[in-house]
């Protein structure tokens, strides 16, 4: 609350999870050890690749310069880490429409032929589901329906929702992906 009072409000919200399949934590594995076995080594490579998104994000003004920020770190309940980190942009770089949004946000898949690592990042670790009425059992299912809203309409640009999210484009480019049973 002091944080937002004295510097004004938030324009990024970042949030940045371990991924237990990370090479630099595989390769270190001894023969037998699973990553839950070494919370000093998840944590150590986490730790490191937090300070480079920080060093992107503070330092070289990837999304723009920060007039103020704040991160902090947490554990889940399985011990892994994760981050949080609040950012606001000096006021030329703040997004002030739709459009600028874009720049920053992207809510549709990459192209696997010409990016096939960020599409196969992005379809192994970032994908909701399956639920739906393949999969009624689902944690996410409520009363025959996937209670995180899943799957998501077309959307030919970000729009403002009636409640705190926005809806992020997601244009009908063709790409689509069926998670595997």
């Amino acid at each position: 609350m002091a944080f937002v009072r004295k510097f004004g409000k938030l324009d990024l919200f970042i949030t940045v999870m371990c991924n237990v399949n990370w090479p630099e934590i595989l390769h270190e594995l001894r023969r037998g050890e699973e990553t839950n076995d070494r919370p000093d080594l998840t944590s150590r490579v986490f730790n490191m690749k937090l300070n480079a998104l920080l060093k992107d994000l503070l330092q070289n003004g990837v999304l723009g310069n920060a007039v103020a920020d704040i991160h902090v770190e947490e554990w889940q309940k399985r011990g892994l880490p994760h981050g949080h980190i609040l950012i606001i942009l000096r006021s030329q770089d703040q997004p002030r429409d739709n459009s600028e949004y874009d720049r920053i946000v992207c809510a549709e898949l990459p192209d696997k032929s010409t990016h096939p690592e960020l599409y196969n990042i992005v379809t192994s670790c970032m994908l909701h589901g399956p639920c739906g009425a393949l999969h009624p059992s689902c944690a996410c299912m409520v009363n025959g329906a996937c209670s995180k809203g899943y799957p998501k309409t077309f959307q030919p640009q970000t729009e403002d929702s009636t409640g705190s999210y926005p809806t992020y484009r997601r244009r009908d480019d063709g790409r689509t992906f069926t998670h595997p049973m």
